[in-house]
């Protein structure tokens, strides 16, 4: 009886007998470290992705800023260039509308006496 049970228990520890481990085997508590650092791992990863994103969406907003930019500089340029045409084109009215010699205020009111005068005299040596 006692061989009997000898052969039981010698083929039941065959039987559930651990796995040899070939290789690199880990205790339980480095198996749970490693996944809590690969858990740790992910969730930066999805984060920095999310970082990436938001980055990229910038980049984007500030080339899009820059070509407004752009576009507004270019415009102000025409814009300077329309008002310097127009500058000279004043300057050129100024000198089209400019009052000549005979517009002269002073010419006139001075002619007006001479011619005032004259006829004065001239009547008062017809009347005698």
């Amino acid at each position: 009886m006692i061989i009997k049970l000898l052969v039981i228990i010698c083929t039941m520890s065959f039987l559930i007998s651990q796995e040899p481990c070939k290789g690199h085997c880990l205790s339980d508590e480095d198996v749970i470290n490693l996944r809590t650092s690969i858990m740790e791992l992910e969730n930066a990863d999805s984060l920095n992705q999310k970082t990436i994103e938001n980055l990229n969406s910038q980049i984007y907003m500030y080339i899009q800023k820059n070509n407004n930019d752009s576009l507004i500089i270019n415009l102000q340029d025409e814009k300077i260039n329309f008002l310097e045409n127009r500058v000279e084109l004043y300057e050129d009215m100024v000198k089209e509308v400019k009052p000549k010699w005979y517009d002269n205020k002073w010419l006139w009111f001075f002619g007006g006496i001479f011619v005032t005068t004259q006829s004065i005299k001239l009547a008062g040596e017809l009347a005698d």
